[in-house]
């Protein structure tokens, strides 16, 4: 017999619903609301099977518009992944949810990347850069690199054909071409940067 486990469907609705309204509203209110939810359709429930898809329908009329989230991809390369990120959340902020996969992220590596986003006063370390097999569908995936493996699934996918850097003042270029094609994005999406914006010359 099936077991509907509804709790763990919570928690996990939870969980989304932070991530994707969190820019604009409080935890304590996305908490409460949805405890609210959940109780209302929990009293009046015949079955138990449809409860959660219930709760997550009224939840997300409530909350608005689902925030878009962007994950970049690179294969090993964890060092472009965490550039792109860190640049993305530069101009973005909140308005939109950015994070990124590599094939193996405990896997570190020295490049003149992580001292490039230093001289921009960016966090070079990879809070935000998961293992590719335990993530969730993204609306966009964003290739970073012609030559990137193509192994995710997302509902829009972009190839940025990104050049490989060995110098540092290559690897400034690099970062400078990463920087306007973010901010390109960005502007497709409607999304207003938080600093000036920099012409796309690739």
């Amino acid at each position: 017999m099936f077991i509907v486990n509804n709790e763990s469907r919570f928690e996990t609705l939870r969980q989304d619903l932070h991530e994707a309204y969190g820019h604009a509203h409080d935890a304590k209110v996305i908490d409460a609301k949805l405890d609210e939810i959940i109780e209302k359709h929990k009293s009046k429930a015949i079955l138990d099977d449809y409860i959660a898809v219930l709760v997550e329908r009224e939840a997300t009329e409530l909350f608005g518009a689902h925030r878009v989230h962007v994950r970049f991809a690179a294969g090993l390369n964890t060092d472009l992944v965490t550039a792109a990120i860190a640049l993305t959340k530069r101009h973005a902020g909140d308005a939109l949810v950015v994070n990124g996969t590599v094939s193996h992220p405990e896997n570190e590596t020295e490049s003149h990347m992580a001292y490039v986003l230093g001289e921009r006063g960016l966090d070079a370390r990879g809070r935000h850069v998961e293992d590719v097999r335990t993530v969730s569908m993204p609306d966009y995936i964003v290739y970073l690199g012609a030559d990137a493996p193509r192994d995710e699934a997302g509902k829009d996918i972009k190839i940025w054909p990104i050049a490989h850097a060995e110098s540092m003042e290559q690897t400034r270029e690099l970062a400078d071409d990463l920087e306007a094609r973010v901010l390109y994005m960005l502007n497709k999406l409607g999304i207003t940067p938080q600093t000036e914006q920099v012409k796309l010359t690739a």
